[in-house]
């Protein structure tokens, strides 16, 4: 099509940057418990096999790994028996389950403002497994979804299915009558339930595309908001980057060791080598992690687990690629490693991460 040109934007592959496995908040994971509670679902299902609890969700600091989130996404499918389940999430969005992003985005100048804060802090909100990218085209914008390379096609679909919805609801929240959308491109075949796309979404829809990506109308980022207000605005903007910040950054000295080991996972660095990119001696980062109540060795454990955990989870990769990206010389030495420090299998936690969109059937055959 004319309007969907080849992309250059390049997206690394998982575990080839630590940011492509960005931790979420716990805001989205309580949005999907009030939405399964709405439903008649208990909590203790919806975080079955996550080890989350209440507790956890309730610490506005604690932040939830993607293993688990995605576990959480299956748990909501089992439960749920829906394959239209983001648009069901998507048309019970609301501020308040936005949180502080939801009121930023509101609070905007015009529409512009607020698609660029939006795609700035939303990673918090949804994670980085799906990126986003912006082309010019005159008057128009082109908004391209784009997927690191090794996403699992079922997990992918149900991903930017959210994103869209989601998108979709928020434009509801800050008072626009109509989504300035002139055409939509997915990659993944025409599903099941497209009429849920074509009642949301009013404008040509093509299935088995290029790429993912929606057109917007002419002068759609020029549009003024209702909600507008500086005072409140600025107020959301000091929180939201104080979030960013304390997430990104950390202050202690754990947090920075974890995103050195994150970084240089696929070598597994030892002490000395962290301890020289932290301008410090071995001896000085082990009495200043024993502070902290950790100790290298378990950080170092703990990184690799969810490494591990996180790739399995999310792609399709073999054992011998998910040894290479967490630094183990074969898979003997990778599956040694998780069977010890988890009591599972590779293979009895890949089935345990059940496919996004499989139908329950399905879910039960594969863990027998």
């Amino acid at each position: 099509m004319a309007w969907l040109p080849s992309i250059v934007t390049t997206i690394p592959r998982i575990g080839e940057n630590p940011s492509a496995l960005t931790r979420l908040r716990p805001a989205k994971i309580n949005f999907y418990l009030k939405y399964m509670a709405e439903q008649g679902f208990r909590g203790e299902d919806v975080l079955e096999g996550t080890g989350i609890s209440p507790h956890h969700l309730r610490d506005p600091l604690y932040l939830v790994e993607i293993s688990k989130y995605i576990r959480i996404i299956s748990n909501i499918n089992r439960l749920a028996r829906s394959p239209s389940l983001a648009f069901a999430l998507g048309a019970r969005l609301t501020l308040g389950d936005l949180g502080i992003l939801g009121y930023g985005v509101m609070s905007c100048d015009n529409t512009d403002e607020a698609t660029a804060l939006w795609h700035k802090y939303n990673p918090i909100f949804f994670g980085t497994l799906i990126q986003v990218a912006y082309e010019k085209r005159g008057s128009q914008v082109l908004i391209s979804h784009l997927p690191h390379p090794d996403i699992r096609e079922d997990l992918l679909q149900f991903l930017i299915e959210e994103k869209i919805c989601y998108d979709m609801a928020l434009q509801r929240l800050i008072g626009l009558e109509k989504f300035p959308i002139e055409h939509l491109a997915l990659t993944y075949p025409k599903p099941a339930h497209a009429q849920c796309y074509t009642d949301l979404i009013h404008c040509p829809i093509e299935f088995g595309a290029a790429r993912n990506a929606m057109l917007l109308r002419d002068n759609a980022l020029a549009i003024p908001l209702q909600g507008h207000d500086p005072e409140t605005h600025q107020h959301c903007l000091k929180l939201l980057n104080d979030v960013f910040n304390s997430i990104n950054a950390g202050t202690t000295l754990s947090h920075k060791v974890r995103a050195i080991l994150s970084e240089n996972a696929h070598r597994n660095p030892a002490i000395t080598e962290v301890a020289a990119q932290l301008f410090v001696t071995s001896r000085t980062l082990n009495r200043t992690l024993a502070k902290e109540g950790v100790n290298f060795t378990d950080l170092n454990v703990s990184v690799r687990l969810e490494t591990i955990r996180n790739l399995i989870a999310t792609t399709k990769l073999e054992s011998k690629e998910i040894a290479d990206r967490v630094g183990f010389s074969d898979v003997r030495s990778l599956r040694r490693f998780f069977k010890a420090h988890t009591a599972k299998t590779l293979q009895q936690f890949r089935l345990e991460t059940v496919s996004v969109l499989n139908p329950p059937n399905d879910v039960h055959r594969a863990k027998n």
